[in-house]
């Protein structure tokens, strides 16, 4: 399973509500995507205490790199990327999944990434949260909680949708 991000920070006078209205008019045309888990439609607000910047910055959980090449090849990415720039695409291999029940009965989204140490026991990994991935090549620990208030000390997005390919996650979880 991959674990794909990437981030779109907009000026700071930004009408959010742009995003927000592209989100509820588009959102579940990613409902039974080939091999998508879930992709969280994810936005911050300026104005909200819990960040600084305003930022459209959607999660994905695919099964293979294949599912993920597809959708970043087809017509609804290049719309995207025609709207709001090229971005950086981030990418974790993932080791524990949540349940999609628990992904889409939440109202926020808490991540936080954090260096592995060299020479690490990479089997005892200290994963506390429903979502963990890790990225190899930067050797960076991504962890993600859902719920229903944005956590301090984490990077924090509200949940505007949740799409999904599949209806239970839980037959693909992988665990470390």
């Amino acid at each position: 399973m991959i674990v794909m991000q990437y981030r779109f920070t907009l000026p700071a006078d930004y009408d959010m509500a742009i995003v927000e209205n592209r989100i509820a008019e588009n959102g579940a045309k990613l409902d039974g995507f080939a091999a998508l888990l879930f992709k969280a439609y994810l936005v911050s607000r300026r104005e909200d205490d819990y960040t600084e910047e305003n930022r459209y910055a959607p999660l994905y959980v695919w099964e293979h790199a294949g599912a993920m090449a597809q959708f970043l090849q087809s017509p609804g990415f290049r719309k995207l990327t025609q709207d709001f720039g090229w971005p950086q695409i981030d990418t974790w291999l993932a080791l524990r999944l949540p349940a999609i029940d628990e992904v889409r009965d939440a109202a926020w989204l808490s991540m936080t990434q954090q260096p592995i140490a060299a020479h690490s026991d990479l089997s005892a990994l200290a994963m506390h949260a429903p979502l963990c991935a890790w990225d190899v090549s930067r050797w960076q620990l991504l962890q993600v909680d859902f719920g229903n208030a944005p956590q301090a000390g984490k990077e924090n997005y509200r949940i505007g949708y949740v799409a999904s390919g599949v209806t239970d996650l839980n037959a693909a979880t992988p665990h470390a």
